[in-house]
């Protein structure tokens, strides 16, 4: 599966320090928009080069950003400009979206699909199913997130460990 990580996710995930591990997630290519990566802020920024530098992390290439599709998401919808490139690209190459935002998440759910888009917590929970991280540690981070200012809601201590999803 192709994954396309906006800037609030990748944020979150570098501030608890797993985005390097998200990128061992088995069958799953992690890809970023370039516009992303500017939101990223310096740090993040810093270790998303790092592992793309490392094969780890892809980044979009310019052929599959439609500017007219782009321009025309901008035009109509309030989200940043990251999600929507991001958007645009999850629908012409028909590959998954990971975003912490709630309006992105409802506008990609509509144009790709629900089942298609997910949160950085989706991410840490395929990290504790694929034996990457421990449930504590998985549930550590996302104390961690929400420390740092991470918009996420509300977990029981055991939700990493159990079948939900988020």
């Amino acid at each position: 599966m192709r994954l396309l990580i906006d800037a609030c996710a990748a944020i979150n995930l570098h501030n608890c320090g797993r985005l390097a591990i998200i990128c061992q997630l088995p069958n799953t290519e992690i890809a970023m928009s370039p516009i992303v990566v500017s939101e990223c802020g310096l740090a993040c920024a810093a270790e998303i080069m790092a592992l793309e530098a490392a094969g780890r992390i892809q980044f979009v290439p310019d052929d599959e950003i439609s500017p007219d599709r782009f321009l025309e998401l901008v035009t109509d919808h309030d989200i940043g400009d990251g999600e929507l490139e991001s958007i645009a690209v999850c629908e012409a190459t028909d590959c998954g979206f990971c975003t912490d935002d709630a309006a992105a998440r409802r506008l990609a759910s509509n144009l790709i699909g629900a089942p298609k888009v997910m949160g950085s917590l989706r991410l840490l929970k395929f990290a504790v199913e694929a034996s990457l991280l421990k449930c504590t540690e998985a549930f550590a981070d996302y104390n961690q997130m929400r420390f740092k200012g991470g918009f996420l809601p509300n977990l029981v201590n055991d939700f990493f460990c159990i079948g939900e999803s988020a």
